[in-house]
């Protein structure tokens, strides 16, 4: 019997648009809540751009953020886990992304930072336009990164817009200081502390609920969902997913735009 359903947004919950959640799919995880299974989205971006999502989906009842750095519990209304970059590791790394010219952000209590005067490095060939558009207005740009931060620790750093060449300059500079790498989407990098990943955050909320990893249903579609999908029994792919990704779970999916997950859900969570 399934009692968690975890769920990625981007490429899965969300339609492809990355903005709206189908009315079938929203039906259907609310019948599932209704049953009393709960329910967590797991998601690199930060706290600050799900609010959109809670909106289509107030059922919720956890908000696994930053590719698992943290988690908030919508019912106590408060982060109930949190592991973060130290500050002294995450200002260094800003120095080095500044002087290696590439467009990043860092998260930080939820919220989104970029360096003023970046925007030029970043080239948006993935994404439409009215995403980009949200994902800008939820950033805040400082004009000295490293002093906005000043002592404060850091849930995650995301790099947009990697050249081919580059790529692995950067991944291999985030490993070498034992930071684990993943990717969400075309020409990304996003780092976090090794022990930071959707799969330890959703393992972490069934030991709180005393569920086991077969009573776990989770759904993703690229690199960063992977440690959520090997965790669970019931893992699944979207058909729109990385090779990585289909790798790592136990079932395939439909597509987001074919209401994979609804469809999943329906036939082993409504079912039982």
């Amino acid at each position: 019997m399934i009692k968690l359903i975890a769920t990625d947004l981007d490429g899965t919950l969300m339609s492809p648009d990355h903005l709206t959640v189908s009315p079938h799919t929203v039906n259907t995880i609310k019948s599932a809540h209704d049953k009393g299974i709960k329910l967590a989205v797991a998601t690199g971006r930060p706290l600050s751009l799900i609010g959109d999502v809670i909106h289509q989906v107030p059922f919720v009842d956890y908000i696994i953020y930053s590719n698992g750095a943290c988690v908030f519990d919508r019912t106590k209304n408060e982060i109930i886990y949190s592991n973060l970059i130290p500050n002294e590791l995450a200002l260094e790394l800003i120095d080095y992304l500044l002087e290696n010219k590439v467009f990043f952000e860092i998260y930080v209590e939820g919220k989104s930072y970029y360096q003023l005067d970046t925007e030029y490095l970043f080239e948006n060939t993935f994404f439409e336009k009215a995403f980009i558009d949200e994902v800008m207005r939820s950033m805040t740009g400082c004009r000295n990164l490293s002093e906005y931060l000043g002592n404060k620790a850091v849930e995650k750093i995301t790099l947009y817009c990697v050249k081919d060449k580059d790529y692995d300059k950067f991944r291999d500079k985030f490993l070498s200081y034992d930071l684990s790498v993943a990717s969400s989407f075309e020409a990304n990098i996003e780092a976090t502390v090794k022990t930071a990943n959707k799969g330890e955050a959703v393992k972490g909320i069934c030991d709180a609920l005393g569920i086991t990893a077969d009573e776990c249903m989770t759904f993703g579609d690229a690199g960063n969902d992977c440690p959520m999908l090997r965790f669970a029994k019931y893992s699944f792919a979207m058909a729109n997913g990385t090779d990585e990704c289909k790798a790592a779970a136990k079932y395939i999916a439909k597509s987001n735009a074919e209401d994979g997950l609804a469809l999943a859900v329906e036939e082993y969570a409504l079912k039982w």
